[in-house]
Formats: C-alpha cells, sequence, structure tokens
C-alpha cells in the first residue's frame, strides 16, 4: 500500500514501510544482535532471499529505521546494520504489540 508523502495519518506511513513480510524481523534481528552483518543477518531470518534481505534493508535504511556501516578500507568490505534512535522509539510499541498478540488473538 505505498501512500503519497502527504500522510494524512500515522499509522499508514507505519504500514507502508513495514507491510512487506521481512521488514519487522529484520528491525528485531538488528536490535537483538547490534552490529550484525549481511551474511549473518541472513542466517537469523529462516526463508530470507538474498534479494528479499536486500529490498527490505533498503526499505529500512531510506525510512533511516537502520543504519549501515561499512567496515574495510580495501574490498571485500563488510557491512554492519544498527538501529537507529528512530527505530530504539519504536522498539516499546513494538514490545507491546507482541504481548498484546499472545494474549489477545
Amino acid at each position: 500500500m505505498q501512500s503519497t508523502n502527504n500522510w494524512s495519518c500515522g499509522i499508514t506511513k507505519i504500514i507502508d514501510t513495514f507491510s512487506g513480510k521481512w521488514q519487522l524481523n529484520i528491525l528485531w534481528t538488528i536490535h537483538k544482535n547490534e552490529g550484525i552483518g549481511f551474511n549473518k543477518l541472513r542466517k537469523n531470518i529462516d526463508g530470507i532471499s538474498n534479494i528479499s534481505l536486500v529490498r527490505s534493508l533498503n526499505i529500512l535504511l531510506k525510512d533511516k529505521y537502520i543504519s549501515k556501516k561499512i567496515i574495510g578500507d580495501v574490498p571485500p568490505f563488510q557491512s554492519e546494520y544498527h538501529l537507529t534512535n528512530k527505530a530504539k522509539s519504536l522498539l516499546p510499541l513494538l514490545l507491546s504489540l507482541n504481548d498484546w498478540g499472545k494474549h489477545s488473538l
């Protein structure tokens, strides 16, 4: 559901960012393994393909929920992913939704 840039509803914006199958899983995995690299991230998320991981990471990077740090001066470079303050402020809400989902559904 890609909405316009003139957001009339905050929930719509969140749904647009996190409506993909993997974004919340990626966000949670980075939270649990701060500074995680691409390959370890892929191994920690069962069933995700390389292309799905790349696309989802790009969405989260574009929306500034995660940051990417490049390590190394010469190839092969390594990347590390970190949560931004924006994502960290979302974590308590996700934990509440998790608890609600466990007990209400």
